[in-house]
Parts: C-alpha cells; structure tokens; sequence
C-alpha cells in the first residue's frame, strides 16, 4: 500500500489511518441524520436545521481560541493533547443518541460535538502539517484525501444497512467503537514519550504550509 512508503513517516502514517477509522465512523450517520432526528425526536424539518447550526456555531465560536491557546504554547504536546481528547469526544457522543428523546437534547449533543471538532481538527492539522515532507507534499495530503474518501463511500451505504436492519442503537454503537479505534490509534503514536517528544518538536524550518480543506 502507498501509505507504507518508507518515504512517508511513522507520525503521517497513524494520522491518516486513525482518521481513516474517525470518518469511516462518522460517515455511517451522517447520510442518514435526518431521518433519525424525524423519527426518534421529532417530525419537524427545523429540528435539523436547528442541530446543524448549534455544531457550527460551537465549532466557529471555539475553533480560534483554542488554536490561538494552541499557537501560545511552545512545541506541539498541547496539540496532541487536543487532536486526542477531541476524538474520543466525537467518538463517545454518539452513545448518547441511544438515550436523546427530544430536540434540546439533539442541540446539546451538537453542540459539544462542535466543540469537540474545534480540539481535534486543527490540532490534527497542524501535526500533519508540521510532519510532512516537504518533498512529498501533494502525495502525502493526496494519502489522506484518498483515505478519507474510501472511508467516507464505504461507510454511507453501510450506516443506512445497519439502521434499517438492526436499529439506530446498534448503529451508534458501531459509530462509537470505530471512533475510539480512531482515538487509540492516536494513543498509540505517543506510546513512547520520547518518541513523540522528538517528533513533535521538530524544526519549523522544515514543515510544509498548512493545507486548508473544508471537508474536515
């Protein structure tokens, strides 16, 4: 496989394969969202729109304080810290679908996914950024989009299956172990604290811009 290029590093790696788990994940609701919240909490239209808006709001109120708190902070344990807390918050919140029954519960539910996606995604980005080669540049974000995408397909026609054979509880259920798959792949790249502590401090003279990318 083309991530397993000896050219591509140890840290590259675990980032593309754990996001690969967190989409996957994820993309086995996201399809299928709404049908859910009209039929689980309430047949209303607005719900959703209401839901969608509480986890954007949260991520674009959060998403610069915690990058800048991140950017005051020297070397990069600060946004490991963030990328792994933020992921097993999105990966545990969907359990909490199984007991939601009315639409407050959605909303708030939405709102610390929000604020769980401003922790884990620029701190993913900036790791990934910080650890690129520089010589491979487009192959190694082209790895991930790649990674995203396969993850992303397979899961959308896979989550509406589940929920329609077994249920939306067993789905969540589902959701959550592969976004914890995610996140323990994440754990396992700072296994070795002086592994990591290398990595992670390595010369800004040698990172490639940032790739700004709105899917995620």
């Amino acid at each position: 496989m083309a991530i397993m290029n000896n050219n591509v590093s140890r840290t590259i790696r675990f980032l593309i394969i754990s996001d690969f788990f967190l989409f996957f994940a994820v993309g086995l609701l996201a399809p299928i969202y709404a049908v859910f919240v009209l039929d689980h909490i309430e047949n209303r239209l607005e719900v959703i729109g209401y839901a969608v808006a509480c986890y954007w709001i949260m991520r674009v109120l959060m998403v610069i304080p915690i990058s800048r708190l991140m950017d005051r902070i020297k070397g990069e344990r600060d946004e490991y810290s963030f990328m792994v807390a933020g992921t097993f918050l999105i990966a545990i919140v969907p359990l909490f679908y199984t007991i939601a029954s009315h639409p407050w519960h959605i909303y708030l539910l939405q709102i610390i996914n929000g604020l769980a996606y401003s922790m884990a995604v620029p701190a993913w980005r900036i790791i990934f950024t910080n650890h690129i080669d520089k010589k491979i540049v487009g192959f190694e974000w082209s790895l991930e989009d790649v990674g995203v995408g396969i993850a992303t397909a397979s899961s959308a026609a896979l989550g509406a299956l589940i929920a329609d054979k077994f249920g939306f509880n067993i789905l969540f259920s589902i959701i959550t172990f592969f976004g914890i798959i995610s996140a323990t792949i994440l754990l396992a790249l700072g296994k070795s604290k002086r592994d990591i502590i290398k990595a992670l401090m390595r010369d800004k003279s040698d990172r490639a811009p940032l790739k700004l990318d709105s899917f995620k």
